[in-house]
């Protein structure tokens, strides 16, 4: 089936990253720059969607007249997910698992041998043969920290394969002379690229597995906190790749349990052999499904903690509470999650 392989040649390509700079005080050349940019991925972005449009029609005949009529919404790359759900079942009949899978990301040389190179992402994938991707990725390290996420939007799954647009903004300003931000009148630029992945039914967990990647320049820049008293830096990478697991994946013995009451529960785990960092998420189940940003909190230990506070609200709110170790070279030899309501419903 040649439906996939066209989709990831198309949508692998990192269409988008933006980074400023220019010497003395001279606005109007990062203006004319940040221009140019942006002129540049308006004409990659035509190039993808003609693809994309290009490759639709070369189904639309497997479509009734009622669904014919709908094809005007080819006209645009950002389909409305209903439709484009029953679209893309016209194309394959089967396909990777679906649902909720949470996991990780490990940046690939970014030149900073003294970071931490873990991030979190997750998934919400279609359970059709083909439909819609949602989800989040996350450099949060410290609970301190803003919970700021690039957003996985316009994502597709056919078959065994997603792809799609990773957009969002994290610690800017950390690398953005903020004198030329403010001439451009931009508080948080965004960065977008794309990432594309597969899904691996024989390997241990079936995961969902791929990467993505950063173009222009954006790799080995450091990204510092806004927050005050909250001393977290880290460096960006041009390459992660990434594996995401479904919420009954487990790997090692970590006995992962919600103990205590109310208001005061606390996450506790046993680490495996050899843990040196730990990665802990906590996701709004419910957002996450919805297509918001499930994101609570990402906090990554490495004192080899075995507990971890959980934000609880006023209101019972169903939470998965996801737990992974690495060693010192970053492999996963610990995964386990648990989905419960904080506070509990009485």
């Amino acid at each position: 089936m040649s439906a996939p392989k066209l989709l990831l040649s198309v949508l692998t390509v990192s269409m988008f990253s933006l980074t400023l700079s220019a010497c003395g005080s001279d606005g109007d050349k990062v203006k004319e720059e940040y221009d140019r940019v942006e002129d540049q991925v308006k004409d990659e972005y035509d190039r993808v969607e003609d693809k994309v449009k290009e490759k639709y029609k070369e189904v639309e005949d497997k479509l009734n007249d009622d669904e014919k009529s709908m094809a005007e919404i080819l006209e645009s790359v950002f389909l409305p997910e209903e439709s484009l759900d029953n679209f893309l079942d016209k194309i394959t009949p089967e396909g990777g698992r679906g649902g909720l899978y949470v996991g990780h990301f490990i940046e690939i040389d970014d030149g900073d041998n003294d970071d931490i190179d873990i991030g979190a992402v997750y998934f919400d994938i279609s359970k059709d043969g083909a439909g819609s991707v949602d989800g989040s990725v996350s450099y949060q390290q410290q609970a301190c920290q803003e919970n700021n996420t690039l957003g996985i939007n316009s994502a597709i799954k056919v078959d065994n394969y997603i792809a799609g647009k990773i957009t969002g903004s994290l610690d800017t300003l950390a690398f953005l002379d903020i004198k030329y931000v403010n001439d451009l009148g931009i508080e948080t630029p965004n960065l977008l690229t794309t990432f594309a992945g597969s899904f691996e039914e024989k390997e241990a967990g079936s995961p969902w597995k791929g990467s993505f990647e950063y173009q222009d320049g954006i790799g080995g820049k450091k990204l510092t906190s806004s927050e005050k008293n909250c001393n977290v830096t880290y460096t960006i990478s041009d390459r992660s790749n990434f594996k995401t697991y479904p919420l009954d994946y487990s790997l090692g013995k970590m006995t992962l349990d919600v103990i205590g009451n109310g208001s005061q529960k606390t996450v506790t785990w046993q680490n495996p052999a050899n843990t040196k960092h730990l990665l802990v998420s906590q996701i709004d189940v419910n957002k996450a499904e919805s297509g918001a940003n499930g994101y609570v909190q990402n906090v990554i230990l490495s004192n080899l903690e075995t507990q971890f506070a959980p934000v609880i609200p006023a209101n019972a709110t169903n939470y998965a509470i996801v737990v992974q170790a690495f060693d010192a070279n970053n492999t996963l030899i610990g995964y386990q999650a648990v989905v419960q309501d904080l506070p509990e419903s009485l």
